[in-house]
C-alpha cells in the first residue's frame, strides 16, 4: 500500500533522517511510519501536514486534496502576482526567451555570490 509519508518525503527529496530531523523525532519513527508498523500520533501529523504543506486529511489518505487551504492561498496569490510576468515572456521571440532565461540565470549566480 502507498504511504503519503514516503511519496511526500521523496517528492520533496529528503531522507528520512532529514524528515526526522526537522520534525524532531528520530528516524526510525519516521520509517516505522512509512511501513505501516505505528500509528501516527496527532502531534507528528501536524508537524508532517506543516513541513510538507498538505492538508492531515492528505496524508490520512482521508482526501486526495494535498493543499491546506492557508497554502492554497498564498500559491494562488503568487500565481496571480507573476501571471503578467509570464503573459510578457509567451510573447516574446524565441531568442527573447533565450536571452530573458540567460539573464534569470546570470542574477541568480550574482545572487548567491553576494549571500
Amino acid at each position: 500500500m502507498d504511504n503519503r509519508v514516503r511519496e511526500l518525503r521523496n517528492e520533496k527529496g529528503i531522507r528520512q533522517v532529514d524528515l526526522a530531523g526537522k520534525i524532531n523525532v528520530s528516524q526510525q519513527t519516521i520509517s516505522r511510519i512509512e511501513n505501516g508498523q505505528n500509528s501516527l500520533p496527532a502531534d507528528i501529523l501536524i508537524h508532517l501536514s506543516k513541513f510538507f504543506h498538505v492538508s492531515a486529511d492528505y496524508i490520512l489518505k482521508l482526501s486526495d486534496t494535498r493543499l491546506i487551504p492557508e497554502y492554497r492561498f498564498e500559491v494562488d496569490k503568487n500565481i496571480e502576482r507573476n501571471m503578467g510576468f509570464l503573459r510578457a515572456f509567451e510573447r516574446l521571440s524565441r531568442v527573447n526567451k533565450e536571452l530573458v532565461t540567460l539573464l534569470i540565470s546570470q542574477l541568480e549566480e550574482r545572487q548567491k555570490e553576494n549571500r
